[in-house]
Order: structure tokens, then sequence, then C-alpha cells
């Protein structure tokens, strides 16, 4: 019976541990890209010329780069977080989980290829351009993305993931208030929180830690009575 429980044990370990891997990824690659666009994510239109576009050419190619790696990895941690849950989770609170989270890489990517546009135009025909308010209109239409679609949607994400970890008891409490938190932030002042577009791949960054600090313990009791075992039969 103790083996039993000590398969079963190890078979539910391996889903979380590639939860938080998949996260941490998604968390480097997001994290390193917005930093890779910092400066173009909080410019005034009275600050956008040709010369500035094209000094911010070569690292917002190197950020998009790493854009959709990051979006596989959202979509693998979120796929191995409901099978984790499994038969536990909310199946209304899930839907929304896993709409959210679809939607949230849709508008990532949406949000990534109007900024390799702007910033492609100008690779392509800088000397044929001669009004930069086509680059206004980009710059404007990639924040009101990222400041008003992504990041609300991720606060759905947030909140629907929390409510399935409540209900399932799964996560600790702390964990769960801090997302209800954040989510909440998300939803109503996202467009006014400065470094907003950071604090969604940090929370993703925390879970994932949590996960695989958790797995380790786990692991632990698991080759604890294994080693205990092997010197019993060897004394015999």
């Amino acid at each position: 019976m103790q083996e039993e429980n000590l398969i079963q044990l190890q078979k539910s370990i391996r889903s979380p541990r590639s939860a938080a891997l998949a996260g941490i990824l998604f968390s480097v690659l997001l994290i390193a890209s917005m930093l890779l666009i910092t400066g173009i994510t909080q410019v005034s239109p009275a600050e956008i010329n040709m010369k500035w576009i094209e000094s911010r050419v070569d690292s917002v190619s190197l950020a998009l780069k790493l854009v959709p790696f990051a979006g596989i990895a959202f979509f693998w941690f979120t796929g191995v977080i409901r099978d984790h849950i499994g038969d536990r989770e909310d199946r209304f609170f899930a839907t929304v989980f896993l709409g959210s989270g679809i939607a949230f890489v849709v508008l990532m990517f949406v949000w990534a290829a109007a900024t390799g546009a702007v910033f492609g135009s100008v690779s392509l025909a800088a000397d044929q351009i001669a009004d930069k308010d086509i680059f206004i209109f980009g710059f404007v239409f990639m924040n009101e993305i990222l400041g008003n679609y992504v990041l609300r949607i991720a606060g759905v994400y947030m909140f629907s993931i929390g409510t399935i970890w409540s209900r399932a008891v799964i996560m600790p409490r702390w964990l769960t208030l801090i997302t209800y938190l954040v989510a909440l932030l998300f939803l109503f002042f996202a467009g006014s929180i400065r470094e907003a577009r950071f604090i969604f791949p940090a929370w993703v960054l925390l879970t994932s830690v949590y996960i695989l600090i958790t797995n380790k313990r786990l692991e632990r009791r698991i080759d604890s009575p294994s080693q205990s075992n092997t010197q019993v039969n060897v004394s015999k």
C-alpha cells in the first residue's frame, strides 16, 4: 500500500515540475524582452523622430525574437497547471482560465507584431517615409494593446486560477491572496501602473519557484522511504 502511494506521488510531481520550468522560461524571456524595449513603451509623441527610432531598431528586433518563445512557454505553463489540477478544477473558472490564457498570448503576439511593423518599416524604407504620424499611431496602438488589453486579460487569468486554487486548496493562502490582489490591480488600474508589464511575469516566476521548491520537498519524501527500505534489505 505504501509503495502504491509513493508511485502515485511520483506521477503527481512530474507535471508541476514541467509547469515550474515553463513558467520560469516564460518569465525570463518576457522580462528580458520588456527590458530591451523599455524606452519605447513610455515615449511621448513629441520625442518620436526617425533618428530616435533608428537607434532602437536592433534592441527591439532582439526583443521581438524572444516573444514567440515566451508565448510557447506560457502555453506549456498553462497546460501543465491544468493537468496538475485534474478533476479538482472548477469547470467554469477552468474555462475562463484557459480562454484568458489563449487571449493573453494572442494579444501579446499582436502587440509584438505591431511593434515589429513600426520598427521594421524604418529598416526597410526609411528614405521613403516623410511623415512621422504613422509612427505616432503605431506607438499609441502598441501602448493601448499592452496597457488596456494584455494586462487586463492577465488579470482575468490570475483571478480565475486564484479561485481554482482557493477551491481546490492546492496553493498556500498567501500566494492566492497575492494573486487576487495583483489581478484586481490589473483589472482596474493596469493603464496607470508604470511598471505593470513586469509584474505579471514576476508573478509567474514566483508561482513557478514555489512549485519547484515544493517538488524538491516531495522528491525528498519519496527518496527517504526508498533509502530506508534499501538499508533494511541489505541488512537482511
